[in-house]
């Protein structure tokens, strides 16, 4: 009977289909169950016309309509298992494109704090060595003006003889700042005991001079 080779050589197809269906491509899998399917209606009405000509119709019909069903529940199967890839494919995908996108938007964040980090770090720098700056200079002592030595005459060794002044880059010490308010008093006070004597001088040169006591009158003589 040809419907066994006929059968077998059709589920071989399948099997090899099967294997390879998570390969191909999903249209191209489809092309190809719906040219399967098609096939296998086509021999089911040939093999049908093959049962009217032969004496058991009945038994020939039941068994070539078993193997159209069968090979058409393969088929099926089939067709769900590739649906059930196309969409584990796209949930695949979709997974992949929210690791994408949640991956790149941590690379994000890292650069933008490291950059952060970054900008505060030379912040802190510039701030530490502007403070190291100042420390430094609260630390060391001004530096005295040298003071230009005088002209003079020339010493022993031909050198001018320069006197020696003092240091007046600090200002005065309290106990000279008591001395100079001394001395300024005792000036305050000269200048007021000169300035009174000098107005006793001129009121004495300006005061009038006592008027001549009269001369007593002389008695006459007797003739």
């Amino acid at each position: 009977m040809k419907l066994l080779p006929c059968l077998a050589a059709a589920m071989a197809l399948l099997a090899m289909g099967h294997l390879h269906a998570q390969e191909a491509e999903p249209g191209v899998q489809r092309e190809r169950i719906k040219a399967e399917r098609a096939a296998v209606e086509e021999r089911f009405s040939e093999e049908q016309k093959a049962c009217r000509a032969k004496f058991a119709v009945t038994d020939c019909m039941r068994a070539v309509t078993r193997e159209r069903n069968a090979r058409l529940a393969e088929l099926r199967l089939q067709e769900n298992a590739l649906a059930d890839t196309q969409r584990r494919l796209r949930e695949e995908k979709r997974q992949r494109d929210l690791a994408e996108r949640q991956a790149e938007k941590e690379r994000d964040e890292q650069q933008r704090r490291e950059r952060a980090a970054g900008e505060s770090r030379e912040r802190a720098e510039r701030a530490a060595a502007l403070e190291k700056k100042r420390a430094a200079e609260a630390a060391s002592p001004p530096q005295p003006q040298a003071a230009k030595a005088p002209k003079g005459p020339s010493g022993p060794q031909g050198s001018p003889r320069a006197r020696s002044l003092p240091d007046k880059s600090s200002g005065p010490t309290p106990e000279e700042a008591a001395r100079n308010r001394r001395d300024y008093e005792q000036r305050l006070r000269e200048a007021e005991a000169h300035k009174a004597e000098v107005r006793a001088r001129i009121a004495r040169r300006s005061k009038p001079a006592a008027s001549a006591l009269p001369v007593p009158a002389t008695p006459a003589s007797g003739s």
